[in-house]
């Protein structure tokens, strides 16, 4: 397996990992989430997660999975690590409920079966 594979790998695991994390926040409703501040807190960093791991994805790598918004779920890192205080709890909410399980689900059916 070439480093640029592995790495890949790894790094797609790794998000859908948090992933699954992010489910069990999103499972307890979106009341609980915007009146919680800890799931709140924990959710962003999972997204500076998500984030940080598909940084690490060779963007040669990226270009062959062309069907996500790699630029976007990286920008949402930043965004998050460095504006937290900016952050919509509502814009948070519609990335965990829909782009979060969307994302999960291209890593696990469509990418890491490829690799």
């Amino acid at each position: 397996m070439t480093a640029d594979r592995q790495k890949t790998r790894d790094a797609a695991a790794r998000v859908v990992a948090v992933c699954e994390v992010i489910a069990q926040i999103v499972a307890r409703g979106e009341d609980h989430f915007m009146t919680d501040v800890q799931a709140q807190w924990a959710a962003e960093m999972g997204l500076i997660r998500i984030g940080e791991a598909v940084a690490k994805i060779p963007v040669s790598v990226r270009g062959r999975f062309g069907d996500q918004p790699w630029r976007q779920i990286i920008d949402m890192r930043n965004f998050a690590a460095h504006q937290y205080d900016d952050l919509d709890p509502h814009r948070v909410w519609r990335t965990l409920t829909r782009d979060v399980p969307r994302l999960r689900e291209y890593l696990a059916d469509v990418v890491l079966p490829a690799l």
